[in-house]
């Protein structure tokens, strides 16, 4: 019996799925071989990271440094709270270090932003049901503000996106 259009469709994504599933899977990076001079050698002649130090010491925090090609585990500071987890797959030198690093400053920045907009939207939603108080005088001001709270609410309903160039180069 012949396949309907849908059917194809969707045994040509599940096989496009799987196909990706496996590039993920097999890790590394597929343009690798043609890296010849190492990544820590590049970032010490072009200079490209020298505002990285400068950001991350605005936050409070330092990077490890990419001068050396160690690999990224070397740099996890508490490896006992991960267990025998393979936290960085394929990683190796500097290269994958970085390229561990932006994930993990992703993943971060998305962990610190959903706690300031929750501590955020408590603290507006508690102001708004101060507002409901009976006893508030001016209920036309407690209306104006409750409109601007509320302004504020949708706002940090939103989703902010950055862009970034592509860091990865997958196979084929």
């Amino acid at each position: 019996m012949a396949l309907t259009a849908a059917e194809r469709k969707r045994r040509q994504r599940e096989k496009e799925r799987k196909r990706a599933e496996e590039e993920r899977h097999k890790g590394g990076d597929a343009a690798a071989h043609l890296y010849r001079t190492p990544f820590s050698e590049w970032v010490a002649r072009s200079g490209k990271l020298d505002d990285l130090i400068e950001y991350t010491a605005l936050a409070g925090f330092e990077l490890p440094s990419f001068e050396d090609e160690r690999d990224p585990d070397e740099f996890v500071i508490d490896r006992d709270c991960f267990g025998e987890v393979d936290l960085f797959g394929d990683a190796k030198g500097a290269l994958g270090r970085a390229e561990a690093t932006i994930g993990l400053l992703q993943d971060t920045a998305m962990i610190l932003a959903q706690a300031v907009n929750a501590y955020k939207r408590q603290e507006i939603e508690v102001r708004l049901a101060e507002l409901e108080d009976p006893a508030e005088v001016d209920r036309s001001e407690a209306l104006k503000e409750a409109v601007r709270l509320n302004k504020m609410l949708d706002q940090l309903k939103k989703q902010v996106r950055r862009n970034f160039p592509q860091w990865k180069v997958m196979g084929d």
